[in-house]
């Protein structure tokens, strides 16, 4: 080849192409410089429209992410089961959901694994003409019968140095159509309408057209001639895959807790990796296993960093509500063992031996016995309490499985590592089969007549029957020493919970910057946690306290301090805050930082003032210097007529928020949200109560006819986002929290939920200074614009 003077793109290439295509069963194929190239020209192929959504999984090479961008479109994250690494229908069905419209999808045979192209494709409501399959690992990969290459409309494979067909580097596209063949041909070299090569063949021309923008990612003669040589051997090296992870299967069966990657659809699997998952149940965790390996001079390797984990993708990736489980729970236990052609038995079998060596037998702690819980709803807060109530013993409950009506569930068959053993009809059966202690209905929304079915067959059994009302998950942080009781809001505060976030509200904050103020504060924190499910493109935690933004990014994202979304700052610092939002340009700021005590206010004024209207004039002027497009400030009912610093500092603070928006320049709302008594926030009156109840001290009252009214955590952060939603610029929102609750009553109730009958109270005799013994005037939901006067809000 060398002595030919063909270095560059030439007849070699050409001829490579050819043997490739046939190899395969496809009708074109186009050598370029990458795989990486290969899928930013076949999108280019397609002619989207700039900005167009691509469905990616979560769980790739960041170099498909950065094909998607380069090519002008969004990428939207498709999460992926856990037991496969793939994308499922219904993960799939979610992204397309979250980005409305999906313009085309990638779909990635993971490890060499056949993927059900034409079902996720369905899934997406996708024609196959609008797939592109990043056939990197799938040199050699068939699904059903048919061999990847010539699936969809166009398959990239790369020729990396660690790939099946191991050349250096190198990529190729095939595909049956010739319009996007040819449209590929012209843009890996410039967009020019011929080879540099071919003009100077005998009957061609230096002329040439460019009608289009191209790269510069052709496939060189000398990367051409080694493929040709090494496609002679590529049978045998794909022989021999098979074999090996033949031999890596038998081995590991006999290693409880190393489970290999299932596969997601009949076919063969080109094994160019071979991934496990390192579960519980092995007794050493992923990264202490590959430091161990690392000393006994075996390399592995994790595929991949989901792509919601990288800073770079988080601002410019489409997340769906309700976040990737799929790929935060793979990647934690992903692990990628040695294999290539060339790998002797011997050191396979020391890999094994190794992988034995290091597991730790489960021994069971001596603990108090945890009941067999059934949970009933494997949405999000069923999702949540499973997996809280398997970190945190103290719960006395051990939850084994799931019931969900929803038939994706049903036939995925398991969310996180717990199986979903039947829908809600099937609560008996399941509660006998599986020797069912307990269940808990983590279905906020279950109309009563099927919670009492639910319950009663559950019962019929023996089980005993806990409800999970949404606001208990902000209740267990703060609850002391209370496990999982009968809690029911409406006996508690006279009412039933109102749902107030409303699907709409997704719109304020879909792909747009939000900062939240206060991040680590109960309330802060929860609005963290739902606008999170409604895909912002990025999310600003900003607080004084590291320690409390550490626990809830770890709380969001499962690790920490790895992205520039926390922000430390304090709010009265000018500079500082004008800083943030130069640097960050928030489009939605939440304002929930705020010195909040009442009495400790009334010692020390100044700070009040300081915080939460120095404070609030400073984000204030910031946002509409930014151009922010809603302000939302988180208020008090304590405002409404104040006589204590809180209320007042508050009132001012609505005031300031009032005359930003008078100052505002176009497109920039600001408006204000007031809250009751928060159940479950930090130092609210129910776990105040619950501290002194579980310290086994008097609970302390003003006044028996002390009244308060009280909202739930879902309650506040829903009226923040409708707020969000409604606003037009300068209201004051507030709940109707129906009639004010005696918190004499409130303390007797909740005792008794916690089966403490005879509840000491003690009078304290005087009201504090600054509060009142009933609150001010509620309304209902309704506005109050700037100029002061009330108008209903529909």
């Amino acid at each position: 080849m060398l002595a030919s003077g063909w270095v560059t793109t030439g007849p070699e290439a050409g001829r490579f192409e050819q043997e490739v295509a046939r190899y395969i069963g496809a009708a074109h194929a186009v050598g370029v410089s990458s795989c990486t190239a290969a899928l930013e020209l076949a999108l280019r192929a397609l002619r989207l429209p700039p900005g167009g959504t691509v469905l990616i999984p979560a769980v790739t090479f960041c170099g498909a992410a950065h094909a998607v961008l380069h090519a002008g479109l969004r990428p939207v994250l498709v999460d992926v089961d856990p037991r496969t690494a793939l994308p499922s229908p219904d993960t799939v069905s979610r992204a397309a959901r979250a980005c409305g419209c999906p313009r085309a999808m990638l779909v990635l045979q993971y490890a060499g694994a056949p993927a059900p192209v034409a079902g996720l494709a369905a899934a997406a409501h996708l024609p196959l003409t609008h797939v592109v399959e990043d056939a990197a690992h799938a040199l050699g990969t068939r699904v059903g019968t048919r061999p990847v290459g010539a699936l969809s409309r166009a398959i990239c494979f790369s020729f990396h140095a660690t790939k099946n067909l191991p050349i250096g580097e190198g990529g190729m596209v095939t595909t049956d159509d010739s319009e996007p063949a040819e449209r590929i041909r012209r843009t890996r070299l410039h967009g020019m309408s011929a080879d540099a090569w071919r003009r100077h063949l005998s009957g061609g021309t230096s002329r040439y057209s460019v009608e289009e923008a191209g790269l510069k990612a052709n496939m060189t003669d000398l990367t051409a001639a080694i493929g040709r040589a090494q496609l002679h051997h590529l049978d045998a090296w794909q022989q021999r895959r098979h074999e090996l992870a033949a031999r890596y299967d038998a081995a590991l069966a006999d290693i409880p807790g190393i489970e290999p990657l299932r596969t997601a659809t009949e076919g063969r699997h080109a094994h160019h990796l071979y991934p496990v998952r390192v579960l519980e149940a092995y007794g050493t965790d992923r990264d202490e296993l590959m430091d161990r390996l690392a000393e006994d001079g075996i390399s592995t390797s994790v595929h991949f960093v989901p792509l919601h984990r990288l800073p770079y993708f988080r601002g410019l990736a489409i997340t769906p509500p309700g976040g990737l489980p799929g790929a935060d729970a793979l990647y934690l236990r992903l692990l990628s063992l040695p294999l290539y052609p060339h790998l002797a038995e011997r050191a396979l079998d020391r890999v094994c031996g190794q992988l034995a060596k290091h597991a730790v037998p489960r021994v069971t702690p001596h603990r108090t016995p945890c009941l067999r819980t059934l949970v009933i709803g494997a949405g999000e807060a069923g999702r949540a309490l499973a997996r809280d109530l398997a970190r945190a013993r103290g719960f006395g409950l051990d939850p084994v499985g799931f019931l969900d009506d929803d038939p994706a569930k049903l036939s995925e068959g398991t969310v996180g590592d717990l199986p979903v053993l039947g829908g809600l009809d099937a609560t008996r059966e399941t509660v006998r089969e599986h020797r069912i202690e307990a269940v808990v209905v983590a279905i906020p929304q279950l109309v009563p007549d099927r919670f009492r079915r639910v319950a009663r067959a559950a019962e019929a059994e023996g089980a005993s029957v806990r409800y999970l009302p949404s606001f208990i998950a902000a209740l267990r942080r703060d609850v002391v020493g209370g496990d999982m009781r009968e809690l029911d809001v409406r006996e508690l505060i006279g009412r039933a919970e109102m749902h107030v976030v409303r699907p709409e509200a997704r719109s304020v904050v879909a792909g747009r910057r939000v900062l939240v103020t206060g991040a680590g504060g109960s309330i802060g924190s929860e609005l963290c946690h739902q606008v999170r499910a409604f895909g912002p493109s990025r999310l600003f935690l900003l607080d004084h306290d590291g320690s409390h933004l550490h626990r809830l990014q770890l709380e969001l994202h499962g690790d920490a301090l790895r992205s520039d979304d926390v922000v430390i700052s304090d709010i009265r610092d000018r500079p500082r805050i004008d800083q943030v939002f130069r640097e960050l340009r928030p489009e939605v700021v939440f304002h929930a930082a705020a010195h909040k005590h009442l009495p400790l206010l009334e010692l020390h004024p100044g700070e009040g003032v300081k915080s939460n209207v120095r404070g609030t004039e400073n984000l204030v002027r910031a946002a509409a210097e930014a151009r922010t497009a809603r302000f939302v400030l988180i208020s008090t009912d304590k405002a409404a007529d104040p006589v204590s610093v809180l209320g007042a500092t508050k009132r001012l603070a609505e005031l300031i928020v009032g005359e930003g928006q008078r100052d505002a320049p176009p497109g920039t709302v600001f408006t204000a949200v007031r809250f009751g008594n928060v159940l479950g926030s930090r130092g609210s009156l129910l776990s105040v109560v619950a501290e002194q109840l579980g310290a086994g001290a008097p609970v302390t009252v003003t006044h028996p006819d002390v009244t308060r009214f009280f909202m739930t955590v879902e309650e506040a952060v829903g009226l923040v986002l409708q707020a969000a939603r409604m606003a037009r610029g300068g209201e004051v929102f507030v709940l109707d929290m129906s009639s004010p609750v005696r918190i004499v009553d409130l303390v007797r109730k909740f005792a008794r939920s916690v089966h403490i009958p005879d509840v000491d109270i003690r009078w304290r005799g005087r009201t504090r200074p600054a509060r009142r013994r009933t609150p001010a005037g509620a309304p209902r939901a309704r506005a109050w614009p700037a100029a002061g006067r009330w108008c209903r809000r529909r």
